[in-house]
């Protein structure tokens, strides 16, 4: 009998625990279509003006990198105001000679950019420092004195920052306050900018090597000996790694251990950070000649010939490639064809390369004039002079442009 009371009431319990777990659901289904947006009529009338679109959370993205990312494809954000670029803060820097420099250099060299998240900007310099200053007034945050020049655009990643030059060290440092947490000794000096995925950093270096080396440590993952003194950053897509070399020659490397997947003749010693793009590889030399190589062969596609040396990297963007030259201009070619669209005379050559926000183009040339124009036609939007010489690449970001000159770090924009 017990036994049997047990039973029943355990069912009329379950059944009252059903019934108000029916009535919750159900409540709770006519608040959220409510909330969202159900038939129901409003208290009072509304207009088209009054109905707002839902925010959207925006991840933001960071110029990290040279060029943005490991791709070398992504240039910073807008946007342009319609007012002209005024210079907003300059931070004085200045200079140091070096083993293999006798002449002092200052300032940011070629092929630095700075690279920032919004709040920070962070930039090395010939002066042997790496600096990290506040984005909206200049004021510096710290400073990391290396032993030489330090022309490379540093890394953003996570809560460190990676930094390296001529001194022939990659540094690990604390983004917070620039204290180092390591440092990996290579064989030579490292111009470009180093690249890191999946906790694993990739560069090239002058001693001729190629190394990957673990982010946690800095300790040696594989180095590849032999390739040929590299100046230009790497580029690295889908598992590959595109890198040029000074004695003229482009290879394509697997990340897993730097095998050579292939290799092709760029003939002329190359300084240039390859851009990939609509299945393509594409680079310049000193020898004043722009080629496209395909992405899986390597097989030449198109060369077009200016009329002096590249030290500048293409960037490319609607099917159009976009790069300076020695002789005194910016050249827009098809991607496809190498064909031309559009030539900009400059007052002087051009080594620093070309970023591209919301189709602007903006690049400086060597006798420190600063150039924004039209992708679309290289019709000049504003030319601004700097100072004595523009070697580096400019970072954008949120419409703002941060630029080297030989002897500041200036922040343009709309006043």
């Amino acid at each position: 009998m017990k036994h049997s009371y047990q039973k029943q009431s355990q069912k009329i319990f379950g059944s009252y625990l059903s019934s108000i777990s029916l009535f919750m659901a159900t409540l709770a289904a006519l608040l959220f279509f409510n909330g969202c947006g159900s038939k129901a009529e409003p208290k009072s009338k509304t207009t088209e003006s009054d109905v707002r679109p839902a925010e959207t959370v925006r991840v933001r993205e960071n110029v990290a990198t040279f060029l943005g990312n490991p791709s070398r494809s992504y240039y910073g954000t807008g946007p342009w105001s319609d007012k002209p670029l005024e210079v907003l803060w300059s931070i004085k820097t200045s200079a140091m000679a070096g083993p293999n420099h006798k002449v002092a250099w200052g300032g940011s060299a070629w092929p630095g950019q700075p690279s920032t998240d919004g709040e920070r900007v962070y930039f090395g310099s010939a002066d042997g420092n790496v600096y990290a200053v506040n984005a909206h007034d200049g004021s510096i945050f710290w400073k990391f004195q290396g032993l030489d020049s330090m022309k490379a655009t540093p890394v953003i990643i996570g809560d460190k920052i990676l930094a390296n030059g001529l001194d022939t060290y990659v540094y690990c440092l604390n983004a917070a306050d620039g204290k180092l947490v390591w440092k990996f000794k290579a064989g030579f000096e490292i111009d470009g900018s180093v690249i890191v995925i999946d906790d694993r950093i990739y560069f090239g270096c002058e001693d001729h090597n190629f190394y990957c080396i673990s982010l946690k440590d800095g300790s040696l993952v594989y180095k590849i000996v032999g390739l040929g003194s590299m100046e230009g950053s790497c580029t690295i897509v889908d598992g590959r790694i595109y890198v040029g070399t000074e004695g003229g020659d482009l290879y394509c490397l697997d990340t897993k251990d730097g095998k050579t997947i292939w290799k092709s003749r760029i003939n002329a010693d190359s300084d240039s950070t390859p851009a990939v793009a609509n299945g393509l590889v594409i680079t310049a030399a000193e020898d004043g000649n722009v080629t496209a190589y395909k992405q899986e062969t390597g097989e030449r596609v198109w060369t077009f010939k200016t009329h002096d040396g590249i030290w500048s990297s293409p960037t490319v963007a609607n099917g159009r490639v976009y790069i300076g030259s020695s002789d005194q201009h910016m050249y827009c070619l098809t991607v496809d064809k190498g064909e031309l669209v559009w030539s900009y005379k400059t007052h002087a050559a051009v080594w620093g390369t070309a970023p591209i926000v919301d189709g602007r183009l903006v690049f400086g040339d060597k006798v420190g004039w600063l150039y924004v124009l039209s992708t679309d036609d290289g019709k000049q939007i504003q030319e601004l002079k700097l100072g004595d010489n523009i070697n580096a690449t400019p970072a954008i970001m949120d419409g703002r442009v941060y630029v080297g000159t030989s002897n500041t770090l200036n922040a343009l924009g709309a006043k």
